[in-house]
């Protein structure tokens, strides 16, 4: 018997717990293991008909670290629902995590979440979080915000989406001050509209190029 298979159990029974799944008796476990980095996975079959796959991946070599775990649950009522999560870590001190949540219902209708942050070697940062909704006839609703800074300057957005129209909202700063502050909206039907002003590092009204 592989003296490994205990150890890749637990860490896929780990992925799962990660995700606050409630493990079954009955499951199978696969595994692979590479000089720098191991994988495993497992399948659960509920009383309810329900089935869940789970993964979990880690790689590490001279740049950093990789770690991603999923959890796949396809429900007796013809829903799927799937969840994410990855970690990335670089030597340098730059860092990364999001996680992700989407449920495609039976209807067709569909939900979506996620969240990204991270760091990098030089100070800068960038976030982002965003949930969204469509119905089962394709209507859209939901919103999302990002933003982002560095040497550079930085960048900050929201994007909704209400009533059948999409609006992106975004303002952007250099490194010198100047800023630029738009709009874009989109309506099916009416097309695209869009506004946007630039200023100067005391707020005058410039150019925009």
């Amino acid at each position: 018997m592989n003296s490994k298979l205990p150890r890749a159990a637990a860490f896929a029974l780990a992925c799962a717990a990660a995700f606050g799944f409630s493990m079954q008796a009955q499951a199978t476990v696969h595994v692979t293991r590479g000089h720098r980095g191991a994988h495993a996975g497992a399948t659960f079959r509920d009383a309810n008909g329900n089935v869940t796959h789970v993964r979990g991946t880690r790689l590490h070599g001279d740049n950093g670290t990789i770690g991603h775990a999923s959890k796949t649950t396809h429900n007796a009522d013809g829903s799927v629902t799937r969840n994410d999560g990855t970690n990335i870590t670089g030597t340098n001190g730059s860092t990364w995590n999001g996680s992700k949540s989407t449920t495609h219902n039976a209807d067709g209708s569909t939900q979506h979440s996620d969240t990204l942050s991270g760091t990098n070697a030089n100070g800068g940062s960038y976030d982002h979080t965003g949930s969204w909704s469509r119905d089962s006839s394709g209507t859209l609703t939901g919103s999302s915000q990002t933003s982002k800074s560095g040497t550079k300057g930085t960048y900050d957005s929201t994007s909704t989406a209400a009533n059948g129209t999409i609006t992106h909202n975004a303002t952007v700063t250099n490194a010198s001050g100047e800023t630029y502050t738009g709009q874009t909206s989109y309506t099916k039907g009416d097309g695209v509209t869009h506004s946007g002003t630039c200023t100067d590092s005391q707020g005058n009204t410039i150019s925009c190029h």
